[in-house]
């Protein structure tokens, strides 16, 4: 058994020369969460497009079914926030890591550690060669 929250990956910011952010792995719950979160949200942004809306994504019958299936990437399937929050354990930044200074995180900062945290838990076949092992300390 591998209990995910004991594995950590300290890695460089690329764009603040000599800062970093430790993730630590996410267990399936949290993963799921996160999943659960950005649906929600997504189906209360489509409830706020009103009936007319929703009736114009309902398939007509003379609709072909030889469309191509769209494949969702995990980055485009999991809250932002919610993962950061989650797997952010620790940084070489002066201000406490915690949820309000995560919160604060600049625009680039951010969308780098959300990027991070979904290759570390679904690498693409070319990642996963590349792959460090991770750190098994806290």
């Amino acid at each position: 058994m591998s209990v995910k929250s004991t594995i950590v990956h300290k890695l460089d910011i690329p764009h603040e020369a000599g800062e970093w952010i430790e993730f630590r792995e996410l267990g399936w719950r949290t993963l799921e969460l996160a999943r659960e979160t950005k649906s929600r949200a997504a189906l209360l942004g489509f409830r706020d497009l009103g009936p007319d809306f929703l009736k114009s994504l309902t398939p007509t019958e003379d609709a072909t079914t030889d469309a191509p299936e769209t494949v969702q990437k995990p980055v485009d399937t999991y809250d932002m926030a919610t993962l950061l929050k989650a797997s952010i354990s620790a940084w070489s930044y002066t201000a406490p890591c915690n949820e309000a200074s995560i919160d604060s995180l600049d625009q680039a900062t951010a969308t780098w550690a959300f990027e991070a945290i979904i290759q570390i838990h679904f690498p693409t076949e070319d990642e996963l060669g590349k792959v460090s092992e991770p750190s098994k300390e806290l």
